[in-house]
């Protein structure tokens, strides 16, 4: 009868087994789990990463929409547009609107009388418009009737052609095949429009004005610069971004193996269905060209809401598929060792262990050939020791005793099943001992990947304000370049901001005790406070006691909390409501009031307006309310609130009068 494989393994080979074995499954468990958790942390990032891309783009694509609004609003409302036009002194409206164009960079400005019709193209101001021939804009009624309109809006190529020949080869896609061939002749707007109106409030016609986004690529390169800056990945940028009218791209930054842009190609039926014909916003894997990208679309609507386009964002695949590789070879390369380790530390354990035992196989070896003089040095007081002492004793009583081989043999049995039982409970200690090594291991090592991720967060920030700082120095004013880089400074501007803020909200309020006048402060504030929040449709009331003492504050602090309070009122309020500022002292305490007529303040959130990292805004950071909370308070004072839905809010400011 053949023997088990495992049977014929010397003891010093079934030990290493023994040991090895259950520190090789736990690693191999180990490696799966952490293989999985970074896979899901990496697709759950890059999802979150590419919804927020979208969300940023949008807002690119709509602060370029309010910039046309906001040129078309102030020149309808310029008082030498409004002379001309009520002189019907046209060469001075052409003159006018011609360098707005030129220098706002618009491609449409016209304007229509009151009726309707069209008395100035500035782009082409030799095309004439029949009197009773009206332009097909759907939003001329409304503007005519008083309502400013911006929006998205599609123009054919017979109402392009009126706007000139250029303009229309500009909005013409053609196939990016060979043998040019356009498959898209209309034009795709972001429209404002504006009424021209007397002081008295006579229509005196409609202003309106338009970008065009066909092959528009400065505003993708802006939408890809903002997101993802210049990073590329084997040659490669790793971000890109699309406008679509329709299916077609007119204009993108993925570029064709040629190196063309991708103008002209189609977004997959798959995306079509789902974005322009459900109006639904897509997140997934999608190939793209030639390339597999993480993608976000969302489409674009039109005046009545439906789509004409879509807006895209995207992540290349290629770093992430190649940071999950990194991360298998890492956990392969780490069960590796550790299973080589293993393997070392249980074989020099298993020849510790078997040393003294097969030096006990041999000597009983002897015995049984007849020996029995032999005594064996005793290594210790483990259980090995205690079983040489006991194999000393046996040959020691041989002598004398062997009639009782036979019970001496049973009780020998029974000792070794003991001892093997504590050798059992040993290992199962030393493998519970090995799991708490390996789960504090694996918690110092997230912990030094949080510490050094957070690290890394702040020093791009700073290289990047570094060098737009510098490029601002060689770019004059008016030159290209200079409007984009503003804005990347004004962005890692914002991120230092909100680090400020939660700096600020962490550390402990440092306060220089002095005596302040708040009104001076508060009049200081009002000066300055149309650079950070538009006044046009906002009266700012005053009604400050000249007689009040000053108090014990710190005045930089003070203008902090105030400055805060105002801003949050001018902008719950949408540019349009009265802002009541006042103080009075009243039993030695001075109060200053900011009641707003906004929307009001919820019960619900007005429990949490103090809580840190609390807001409903979309790009606010919770803190402001909480810092100003904390300043008052260390001041010595109180700040609370008083709201209805519908009847505005008030903030109320306490501070105790200088002694």
């Amino acid at each position: 009868m053949s023997k088990a494989p495992f049977g014929s393994l010397a003891i010093r080979g079934k030990l290493t087994l023994a040991a090895l074995t259950p520190l090789v499954v736990i690693l191999v468990l180990v490696s799966l789990a952490a293989s999985y958790m970074i896979n899901a942390w990496v697709v759950g990032e890059t999802q979150k990463k590419v919804r927020n891309d979208l969300n940023t783009a949008r807002e690119v694509l709509r602060n370029e929409e309010q910039r046309v609004q906001d040129v078309i609003r102030f020149t309808a409302h310029s008082t030498g547009l409004l002379a001309a036009l009520t002189k019907d002194d046209r060469p001075r409206i052409l003159a006018e609107l011609d360098v707005i164009r030129r220098r706002e960079g618009l491609d449409i400005l016209n304007l229509t009388d009151r009726q309707g019709r069209i008395l100035v193209r500035s782009a082409n101001p030799a095309a004439g418009e029949p009197e009773q021939t009206l332009p097909d804009l759907p939003f001329l009624p409304s503007v005519l009737n008083g309502q400013d309109f911006s929006g998205t809006l599609l123009i054919d190529e017979t109402a392009l052609l009126k706007e000139g020949s250029e303009l229309t080869t500009r909005a013409r896609i053609n196939n990016p095949g060979p043998g040019l061939r356009a498959i898209e002749r209309r034009g795709m707007f972001q429209i404002g429009a504006s009424a021209a109106h007397k002081d008295n409030g006579d229509v005196l016609g409609c202003l309106y004005g338009g970008v065009l986004l066909n092959g528009n690529l400065a505003l993708v390169d802006r939408i890809r610069e903002i997101i993802y800056g210049n990073e590329t990945f084997e040659g490669t940028e790793i971000g890109s971004a699309t406008i679509f009218l329709d299916d077609i791209r007119v204009a993108t930054t993925i570029r064709l193996n040629d190196g063309q842009r991708a103008i002209g190609t189609r977004v997959s039926k798959e995306v079509a269905k789902a974005v322009l014909d459900r109006s639904k916003t897509w997140l997934a894997r999608a190939k793209v060209v030639d390339r597999w990208y993480l993608t976000a679309y969302e489409p674009i609507l039109d005046y009545a809401g439906e789509p004409v386009g879509a807006l895209y964002v995207g992540l290349l695949e290629a770093p992430f598929v190649s940071l999950k590789k990194q991360a298998w070879l890492g956990l392969f390369a780490l069960l590796l060792i550790g299973g080589g380790l293993g393997y070392l530390l249980a074989r020099e354990i298993s020849r510790h262990l078997s040393k003294p035992i097969l030096k006990l196989a041999s000597s009983a070896e002897l015995v049984a050939a007849g020996e029995r003089d032999i005594q064996l040095p005793v290594p210790g007081e483990d259980e090995i020791g205690h079983l040489t002492a006991a194999f000393n004793r046996m040959t020691g009583a041989l002598k004398q005793r062997d009639e009782e081989l036979g019970s001496l043999n049973r009780d020998l049995e029974n000792k070794v099943a003991r001892r093997t039982a504590q050798l059992e409970d040993k290992s199962l200690e030393l493998i519970r001992t090995q799991e708490e090594l390996l789960r504090s291991e694996k918690l110092a090592a997230i912990g030094s990947l949080a510490a050094g991720v957070a690290h890394e967060i702040n020093n791009p920030a700073a290289i990047i304000r570094g060098n737009v700082e510098i490029l601002l120095m060689d770019i004059p004013p008016g030159e290209s370049g200079r409007e984009e880089a503003e804005e990347i400074l004004k962005q890692t501007e914002r991120v230092s901001l909100i680090t400020d803020n939660m700096l600020t909200f962490a550390r402990e309020q440092t306060i220089h005790p002095e005596q302040v006048r708040v009104n001076t402060i508060i009049e200081e504030i009002l000066a300055q406070i149309s650079h950070q929040v538009p006044l046009v449709g906002v009266q700012i009331r005053r009604q400050l006691d000249a007689a009040i003492p000053p108090v014990t504050g710190d005045s930089e602090r003070l203008r902090q909390v105030f400055t805060n309070i105002a801003i949050n009122a001018l902008q719950s309020m949408d540019g349009r409501g009265n802002l009541n500022i006042s103080s009075r002292v009243d039993d030695g305490t001075v109060e200053i009031r900011f009641a707003d007529t906004g929307p009001g303040i919820p019960a619900e959130i007005r429990e949490k307006i103090f809580n840190p990292f609390f807001t409903t805004k979309k790009r606010g950071t919770g803190l402001g309310l909480s810092v100003s909370y904390g300043i008052i308070k260390a001041l010595g004072g109180s700040i609370a609130v008083e709201s209805a839905v519908g009847q505005g809010s008030t903030f109320i400011v306490s501070l105790p009068v200088a002694d």
